[in-house]
């Protein structure tokens, strides 16, 4: 008599958890930082423009120090629950919102940097989180359209050119949707990864009842 393969539902199978390594935060937070600094001193160094350099580097310091601070209370390899996560993100937003207003809001070209918080969000904590903190970065770009001291800029370059509202208008529109868009790109292919893991998952136990 032929033996009769067992049958498992998947529905049941509990999904992998959607959470982030605290390592894994703490390591793209320090390139943040790298790359932060570099450009704030080629900017004023470099290029020699009117920068407000003590107070980015304030802000930045700030961000080495939460990292600093993370590494010494916290066991870099735990997996942190998705609101600690969440937490940790909202700062690098609010921390690149702050750079952002001191130079020159959305008509800095490095605007686009309030993506990368979002996008990590979304391959790697819940829904709800990655939808809090997209409203949270919308939130952030909108109010830089109205608060901002100007864009650094030096003489050498020539008069220091005037943005039309509507190209400022642009940029913000250009930055929501690519928020909203990137991330529910990014989630639901994240999604279908912890689908197949699941269906793998369910496929090795399967196979292990059946011998």
């Amino acid at each position: 008599m032929a033996k009769i393969m067992p049958t498992l539902d998947l529905d049941r199978l509990p999904m992998p958890r959607r959470n982030v390594r605290l390592d894994t935060l703490i390591r793209l937070r320090w390139l943040s930082i790298i790359a932060q600094t570099t450009t704030v001193l080629i900017v004023y160094f470099g290029f020699e423009l009117d920068l407000p350099i003590y107070a980015c580097l304030a802000v930045i310091t700030l961000s080495g120090w939460l990292n600093v601070a993370l590494g010494l209370l916290f066991r870099q390899a735990q997996r942190l629950e998705a609101s600690r996560a969440a937490w940790l993100l909202a700062f690098d937003i609010l921390q690149l919102a702050v750079l952002m207003y001191l130079t020159g809001g959305l008509d800095n070209p490095f605007s686009f940097f309030f993506l990368g918080p979002v996008l990590l969000s979304a391959t790697a904590l819940p829904a709800r989180i990655t939808i809090a903190l997209s409203l949270f970065a919308i939130a952030c770009v909108t109010l830089l359209v109205f608060f901002h001291e100007p864009l650094p800029w030096s003489e050498q370059f020539g008069p220091m050119p005037v943005l039309p509202d509507v190209y400022v208008f642009g940029v913000w529109v250009s930055t929501v949707l690519a928020i909203l868009f990137i991330s529910l790109y990014a989630w639901q292919v994240s999604e279908q990864s912890r689908q197949l893991v699941n269906a793998l998952a369910a496929t090795e136990l399967v196979l292990a009842r059946e011998q």
